[in-house]
């Protein structure tokens, strides 16, 4: 049975304090127990997390589809990838297996109409908290620094800076349940071709995963323990004409 993963986004314009509101959120949520993955949105064409001049940026330069930087405290993984064909899907891909939610800031166009998906509203002008009202469904609460006009609507408004705790309790009662069904019926067996995660039933994941880690033990060198998740990738390899 595969469990729908608890993510929210914070959507906003520009300097209406969608990043507070996510910086609160995480802490907040990491201090309740909650494992938290954020994926920031940037719309500009040309930017890059790397460094110019440095060896990891030398190194895509050179080639390198992938580049992995590993320090004392630190592991970063730069792709080179077109995102503009990435959906929902192939995002929270990115972020693993070990999280409970997934905090989205941003990502407007894929996320506004997706139910799946409640949205924290940052607005700073009147005219933003109507014009959000009909834009994006579903809304879990409006943030930013305009309470009059916010308050007048049925969906909550929630002074971020005043009071940080209340935003923290909307998203676990929204989320709770969730994440313990989650946590309870973690997956032990995940196949995916071509980037498509294949939908497999609780009795077809014993009987494979089972199957894969005894012929796994019987290599050289494999210590298997049995408590271990399997994860299986394939891709078709193209061949040249």
């Amino acid at each position: 049975m595969t469990i729908q993963m608890a993510m929210i986004a914070v959507v906003g314009s520009r300097q209406s304090g969608k990043t507070t509101a996510v910086e609160n959120l995480v802490q907040g949520l990491t201090k309740r127990d909650y494992r938290v993955a954020t994926v920031k949105h940037i719309p500009e064409a040309n930017f890059t997390i790397d460094t110019e001049g440095k060896d990891t940026w030398r190194h895509a330069r050179a080639g390198a589809s992938i580049v992995i930087s590993v320090a004392p405290r630190e592991l970063a993984t730069i792709k080179k990838v077109e995102t503009a064909r990435y959906g929902l899907e192939e995002i929270i891909r990115e972020c693993g297996e070990d999280v409970d939610i997934i905090v989205l800031e941003g990502f407007r166009k894929l996320v506004e109409q997706d139910s799946a998906v409640p949205k924290i509203v940052a607005v700073k002008a009147v005219d933003e908290v109507s014009e959000a009202s009909s834009r994006y469904k579903p809304i879990l609460t409006f943030v930013g620094p305009i309470p009059t006009e916010a308050s007048r609507l049925e969906i909550p408004y929630v002074d971020v800076l005043k009071e940080p705790d209340r935003l923290v309790d909307l998203v676990d009662e929204r989320f709770a349940a969730l994440v313990r069904k989650r946590r309870e019926l973690k997956e032990v067996l995940s196949i995916q071709i071509d980037g498509h995660v294949l939908p497999l039933k609780p009795f077809v994941q014993r009987i494979v995963r089972n199957s894969i880690l005894s012929m796994v033990s019987t290599l050289k060198g494999a210590k298997i323990k049995g408590d271990e998740n399997v994860f299986v990738t394939i891709k078709r390899v193209l061949k040249e004409k």
